[in-house]
């Protein structure tokens, strides 16, 4: 989710001497919060920072708009659960979908979430032109259909039968906003449990607890999100008392702080992981080349970097998101290291340097490389490597979508959400362009299916397919890594992105 700004070295420094929460000893390291219903969270940013919850991509935005705009659904462990609706009921055919909200549920103006608000947020999600970040998810969606039956009921049709509207559509992104919200950034009415007291694009956000939310007041009653680009400064801030929350540390660094009595380091479940890997586009060359992608699969040695960068606290990959959840198909054999095979490969097509995109936007991407370039030179090819500033690595889209080989991260999804978004035709983020003959149309039926099991096996078909032929690489999973201050309870991650609604110290 993107904006502008960055906090270098002087708005650091002047964090550290304006800072109060959670002060400094006279050691350098952290003592206990003075206001312990304060909380100072420091995260990435991106160079196009913005608090708008259909087009954000900075990590620190995020976790902003997930504390500002509650979801109809959301996933906890993996697994949907329901929060503004009370229930959402396929027809027989699943061609229309009926959504009944709670009964308890107010805007942050007091007035009650309705229908009528619900629907404005599913059409206002599906069109790209407000929406390019989410709207191919609602694509079926046959928006000037949706009916409002009542104050607390909507039907929601589709244009095809799409069995995973919950799992897939609803569980990604169902934010609800008041009816004809246009203002994300000044006083926005919201729906989760903060209202949005400033924010400074690329520095930080406050925002502060609503006493009228449904699920109770937090005891966190300030939450203030700093962007502190570097995962070292973000920890380094966390021990000097600057910050309560480091998100996504370093391994190396939290395992450097196993001893230290101050802070905490939180691993997320599997549910919650990331997908590290590298995409290559097989609409570039010399990856257009599919013997070409098959080398560098095979010249990967994937337990080497899981061992390294992870140092070995992670799970070897296997090209396809969604290990441990709903549809990954585990029955498919494990990528084996073949660097013999992967040098005849690359021999044969007259491959001996390859150029790879790299950024630091989630950490151990800039290890991983270092040890692909090693990999690769065992096998007679050299990797050129052109380093990012990781908060403009995703700002243009176009670049993405043209880049040849790249690094990548994804949250661990589940395989309907996953291959829906970053494969096909029809995938806002298909950044390998990985959409042969007839892939489109095997992924329909499969969105199609009422029953889970028979669905998960038509998409396991699908992985199939991304496994034998597709650009993407993915030779880890991380556990998400955060590290807070000692004494701090209730986090829990969805989509990977912390939440300190129930937090307290």
């Amino acid at each position: 989710m993107p904006r502008t700004r960055r906090l270098g070295v002087s708005a650091l420094a002047l964090l550290a001497v304006t800072a109060t929460g959670c002060s400094a000893g006279s050691d350098g390291e952290r003592s206990g919060p003075e206001d312990p219903t304060r909380l100072r969270v420091g995260a990435l940013g991106n160079t196009t920072d913005n608090l708008n919850p259909l087009t954000t991509n900075g990590f620190a935005d995020y976790i902003g708009v997930s504390h500002l705009y509650e979801s109809l659904v959301e996933l906890r462990d993996g697994e949907p659960v329901l929060r503004l609706a009370e229930s959402i009921v396929p027809d027989a055919t699943a061609e229309s979908w009926t959504i009944t909200l709670r009964d308890d549920v107010t805007f942050s103006d007091g007035s009650a979430i309705e229908a009528t608000d619900v629907a404005y947020s599913l059409r206002l999600t599906a069109d790209p032109t407000q929406s390019p970040n989410y709207a191919s998810f609602f694509g079926d969606v046959d928006v000037d259909g949706i009916e409002v039956v009542d104050e607390r009921t909507l039907v929601v049709p589709f244009t095809r039968p799409r069995g995973d509207f919950v799992s897939t559509i609803l569980s990604f992104v169902s934010y609800v906003y008041p009816d004809g919200a246009t203002q994300w950034e000044d006083a926005p009415v919201t729906s989760g449990p903060y209202t949005l007291v400033s924010y400074d694009a690329g520095e930080r956000i406050v925002m502060e607890a609503r006493e009228d939310y449904f699920d109770g007041t937090p005891e966190v009653t300030t939450l203030e999100v700093v962007v502190i680009d570097d995962p070292q400064a973000r920890l380094n801030a966390l021990k000097s008392g600057e910050i309560d929350v480091a998100t996504r540390v370093d391994p190396v660094a939290a395992q450097a702080e196993a001893d230290n009595d101050a802070i905490e380091i939180q691993q997320g479940g599997e549910a919650d992981s990331l997908a590290l890997g590298f995409e290559m586009n097989v609409n570039e060359a010399p990856f257009d080349d599919p013997d070409v992608r098959t080398a560098m699969k095979l010249a990967i040695d994937r337990q080497e970097l899981v061992d390294v960068v992870f140092l070995g606290e992670g799970f070897v990959g296997n090209d396809l998101v969604g290990l441990g959840l709903p549809g990954y198909d585990a029955s498919l054999p494990q990528r084996e290291h073949d660097p013999q095979r992967a040098e005849e490969l690359f021999a044969a097509a007259g491959v001996d340097a390859v150029d790879v995109r790299v950024a630091e936007t989630t950490p151990g991407l800039q290890r991983a490389t270092e040890l692909l370039a090693e990999q690769l030179a065992d096998v007679g090819v050299e990797l050129r490597v052109e380093t990012t500033d990781p908060a403009s690595f995703y700002a243009d889209y176009e670049v993405l979508l043209s880049t040849p080989f790249q690094t990548a991260y994804y949250v661990n999804r589940d395989a309907g959400a996953y291959l829906g978004s970053f494969t096909g035709s029809n995938g806002f983020f298909n950044v390998s362009g990985f959409a042969p003959e007839g892939y489109d149309e095997s992924l329909r039926n499969a969105q199609a299916l009422v029953d889970d099991d028979e669905r998960d096996a038509a998409f396991a078909a699908v992985q199939q397919l991304v496994w034998n032929d597709g650009g993407t690489i993915i030779w880890g999973y991380q556990a998400v890594l955060n590290a807070q201050a000692a004494g701090l309870e209730g986090v829990y991650l969805t989509q990977a992105v912390p939440q300190f609604d129930a937090a307290s110290f």
